[in-house]
């Protein structure tokens, strides 16, 4: 054969590697590779049959590597192909709906590259070996709804740019969701994982539904983006195993109400402004710290603070059951807050009220130093009202001196001699009407001074009953905090 007709019969082989099927007309590929405008719907779904006929009577492996298909192709009805065993589908185009359903993939199934401009529908489709749907992308409606994915599956870097289902999935191995975007809906509602799975890196910007999802191994989601926010209601996570959720975007709502987190690690790192529900979920024994969830509850930020009370009182619940005793007086106290707030309108006016008292008390009982602060105030005011009303040294001392301290004061502002009568008031006098406040305030009541006839013993007696009180309360205040629940 001489040079020129090598070069002739060189450029009618499709360039597409080990493919050897002769160009298509004017294209430099073959019918099954050339571009959708090159070709026909009828020419290439005659091609593609005659391709599958050949696979099928050689019993070999399916190899659509490069295929771009033009119109619907449905798999089994137009093909007759119900099992697959070794299939690849690299870097194929689907310009059409590409039809899967009920379909079982015996072998190892390769979706790399694969393009899907239509519908991609894969229901109740069965892989029993690796799945690669790497840098894979659906531009139409995507359906993987009870799907069996027996062996693991990779939709690393894929691209689903609508609404994408994957309903009571179930994925026995393990399902990589790293560097994925979620353009439109997803919805994972009753998908059940029991291999390990990674949304590393995921970004979801429209609502991501795993409602009733189960978790049979750690759940790990490290999202860039829930721009439409994340449903997890009713999600159940096998004891024992953890949850990584970090959201890194801001401004989205993140559920886990009626959630199944008994005994499960929570590893939780949240945007900002990202708030997460905890309503009604089964949280006992769940590993969890306040730092990671603080100033994120929904309810708390919406200001529904009736629901807020209940979701610190199940966090109260959690952190006491697994002994962490200082995040359970921290959602104690946002309990008891969330409860004042509640009260704060006309008809439990007097709630209210009450609330704060406690609250500037002693914080509901997780603040003992605000009682002893409060001490230190009652005593200071107690030595200022004795100032004004006296008091006297013991009769059987040898002087008996009246200490009306701050009356004096306003008389020599009155009367223009306020220097004067300054310096008839020592400090030692001042000394001596904090002391008696503190005697009489821890009623110890020693008996070197006593109050002057009238008032102060009014004031004595007041004193003495508001301080006994005040140390009972310290006593409860500190117990509590240092004793355990």
């Amino acid at each position: 054969m001489n040079k020129g007709n090598k070069e002739k019969v060189k450029k009618s082989i499709c360039p597409i590697n080990d493919c050897c099927r002769p160009t298509h007309k004017e294209s430099k590929y073959c019918i099954l590779h050339a571009s959708a405008e090159e070709k026909t719907e009828e020419e290439f779904k005659k091609a593609l049959k005659e391709y599958v006929n050949k696979i099928k009577k050689e019993d070999s492996d399916y190899v659509f590597y490069g295929f771009i298909f033009v119109g619907k192709i449905d798999f089994i009805k137009d093909l007759g192909i119900n099992t697959f065993k070794k299939t690849i589908f690299g870097e194929v185009t689907f310009e059409g709906g590409a039809v899967f359903r009920n379909a079982t993939f015996e072998g190892e199934t390769d979706f790399n590259g694969a393009t899907f401009k239509g519908y991609a529908y894969f229901r109740m489709a069965t892989f029993k070996g690796y799945a690669n749907f790497r840098m894979a992308t659906f531009k139409g409606h995507t359906n993987f709804r009870n799907t069996r994915f027996e062996g693991g599956v990779v939709f690393r870097n894929a691209n689903f740019k609508r609404q994408t289902i994957f309903e009571r999935a179930i994925f026995e191995g393990e399902a990589y969701f790293s560097d994925i975007t979620f353009k439109g809906e997803a919805s994972f509602e009753r998908a059940t994982f029991k291999g390990e799975n990674y949304f590393m890196k995921a970004t979801f910007e429209k609502h991501a539904n795993f409602v009733r999802a189960t978790f049979d191994e750690d759940m790990n989601f490290q999202i860039k983006s829930f721009n439409g926010g994340a449903s997890f209601k009713e999600v159940s996570i096998s004891p024992g195993r953890k949850l990584n959720l970090k959201v890194k975007n801001n401004k989205v709502n993140v559920s886990f109400e009626h959630a199944y987190l008994e005994d499960a690690y929570l590893d939780i790192s949240l945007g900002t402004d990202v708030l997460i529900d905890f309503t009604d979920a089964l949280i006992r024994n769940a590993k969890i710290k306040k730092d990671q969830i603080k100033n994120h509850i929904l309810q708390e930020k919406k200001k529904e603070f009736s629901e807020a009370q209940q979701v610190y009182l199940l966090l109260k619940n959690n952190f006491h059951s697994i002994g962490r005793y200082e995040d359970e007086s921290w959602a104690f106290k946002k309990e008891k807050d969330m409860e004042r707030k509640n009260y704060c309108h006309f008809k439990s006016l007097h709630k209210w009220l009450w609330s704060c008292f406690l609250n500037a008390i002693y914080g509901y009982g997780e603040r003992p130093f605000r009682v002893i602060v409060l001490a230190i105030v009652i005593i200071i005011i107690f030595a200022s009202i004795f100032m004004n009303f006296g008091i006297d040294a013991n009769p059987q001392l040898d002087t008996i001196p009246k200490y009306n301290i701050l009356k004096e004061l306003f008389m020599g502002i009155r009367y223009g001699d306020l220097l004067v009568r300054l310096k008839d008031i020592s400090l030692e006098q001042i000394k001596n009407c904090l002391y008696f406040s503190t005697v009489t305030f821890t009623t110890l009541g020693l008996g070197d001074f006593r109050p002057i006839e009238g008032w102060s013993r009014i004031f004595v007696g007041a004193e003495a009953f508001i301080g006994a009180l005040m140390m009972a309360l310290f006593i409860y205040t500190f117990a509590r905090r240092t004793g355990g629940r």
